[in-house]
């Protein structure tokens, strides 16, 4: 295999103070990465609401005003002259505007102000990749330790959640105005990402199996099934990308072990508040068939359950052809969309009167009620050259977790709110760039196919200090 050397023009992107940058911006990192895939929704309104100025926006705030900076400058002045990433920074650029102008757009149709300000976070949010470049550069092996907590954190507080703290009645303080009830404890997002960190960074699996089983249930008992479509394809990501089926058969066999130890101990749970049904093998089954044939689930759960595990996907579906076909009527809504602050709510007729409702739980029918075609455009392809630079870094380092968290994510959003939500689409950003920075160092990727038995070992990258 060629050694890949390290860039001497990609030297400044290092922070001086290594420990300082690794005590202090990694472990605002690490809150915000944990905290919003273990807490969700709990988590984002943290901050200060009788204000409407969340935990996302103020971090936001504290990352471009108090950013990290070496000898060469602040980070910004930095990550300009990084060459591999003027591609993603212009198109970045392009879709802050564009964002602006679609608020403005939205405000000068008569859509509330506050509204349309707050939709923009789908274009700015990802401006928290470069905190997680800078993180990534500055310590190479947090990017490993952080998912080994995650699925601590996400894997005791999500049984928690599903064995006590979801039927408990207590709200988030501040959240009386919001648009709905903001429990305390909400629902874990981080179960998935946690079990394809512990797949691609843990050479064996079967020491950490009680963290692979913990998290797993609590993937299961959460009952998402956008989170059980964005899995799957990430482990279908990681046996493309490293051709170790035994490490992906050994995941699968522990998911069916235990399901197969609460078949047999006939666990039989309430489910979380708000998703119906029970935690069992039959209703978990049930659950995921239903979508397709609800005939079948109901051979395996009562009627009236399979029915309302049928509807939830039907009543997207009604919406999402309704936000088609306005969208679609004309020339100017087929090209810029609404615009922000549009009550997209409306247009899905099974959505009771006086309820809100401002997301289509679908990031592509998002982009296309509020920004149009040229919105779809602009963001997919800032993906698809987010999705270039975790290639590239995996064929240097050889790490294939990038690439398995953006398949994942990318499915997940086709079904829930993602990219638009500060529990998905932050964590998401900070995770991606750390998996991305240890590419920007490299002259050149390496073409040759990297070995199944080094894949676990990145190619050595000399190490740079900044001049």
């Amino acid at each position: 295999m060629d050694r890949v050397g390290s860039s001497s023009a990609l030297a400044p992107i290092l922070p001086v103070r290594r420990r300082i940058c690794r005590g202090r911006w990694a472990g605002f990192c690490g809150f915000l990465i944990i905290g919003y895939l273990s807490m969700s929704r709990g988590f984002a309104y943290l901050g200060l609401p009788w204000i409407s100025l969340y935990i996302g926006e103020i971090a936001l705030v504290v990352f471009l005003l108090f950013g990290p900076e070496s000898k060469q400058g602040r980070w910004v002045r930095i990550a300009l002259r990084v060459r591999h990433l003027r591609r993603f920074e212009w198109l970045l650029l392009m879709l802050l505007c564009y964002g602006g102008f679609e608020a403005l757009r939205g405000i000068l149709e008569g859509y509330p102000a506050f509204a349309a300000a707050r939709d923009t976070a789908f274009d700015y949010y990802p401006l928290f990749l470069f905190l997680g470049i800078w993180v990534g550069l500055a310590d190479r092996d947090f990017l490993r330790r952080v998912v080994r907590k995650l699925a601590w954190w996400n894997g005791c507080y999500g049984l928690a959640y599903v064995l006590v703290l979801s039927r408990l009645p207590w709200t988030m303080p501040g959240t009386a105005s919001a648009a709905s009830i903001v429990p305390l404890f909400t629902e874990p997002y981080g179960s998935g990402i946690a079990l394809l960190g512990l797949l691609a960074f843990e050479p064996k699996l079967r020491r950490v199996w009680y963290l692979v089983a913990l998290n797993t249930f609590v993937m299961l008992g959460v009952q998402q099934r956008a989170e059980w479509v964005g899995f799957t394809v990430g482990l279908l990501t990681f046996a493309w990308c490293t051709n170790r089926l035994h490490q992906m058969f050994i995941a699968a066999a522990l998911v069916v072990a235990l399901l197969g130890v609460m078949f047999v101990a006939r666990v039989n749970l309430q489910s979380p508040r708000g998703r119906g049904g029970r935690i069992s093998v039959d209703y978990i089954v049930a659950r995921a068939v239903a979508p397709i044939s609800k005939n079948l689930a109901d051979k395996l759960a009562p009627s009236k359950d399979a029915g309302f595990f049928a509807k939830t996907a039907n009543w997207r579906l009604v919406w999402w052809a309704s936000i088609w076909s306005h969208v679609n009527a004309s020339v100017s809504n087929a090209l810029f969309g609404f615009g922000y602050g549009y009550p997209i709510g409306e247009l899905n007729p099974l959505v009771e009167p006086g309820m809100f409702i401002q997301t289509p739980h679908n990031d592509f029918m998002y982009a296309l009620g509020f920004s149009g075609w040229l919105g779809v455009g602009l963001f997919g392809l800032l993906q698809l050259e987010l999705c270039r630079l975790l290639l590239r870094s995996y064929g240097i380092n050889g790490e294939p977790f990038g690439l398995m968290l953006w398949s994942m994510m990318v499915a997940f959003s086709m079904f829930t709110e993602i990219f638009e939500g500060p529990f998905g689409a932050i964590p998401f950003y900070l995770l991606a760039g750390m998996a991305l920075a240890g590419g920007l160092l490299a002259r050149r990727v390496v073409v040759a196919p990297v070995p199944a038995a080094t894949l676990r070992t990145p190619p050595h990258l000399s190490p740079v200090e900044p001049g």
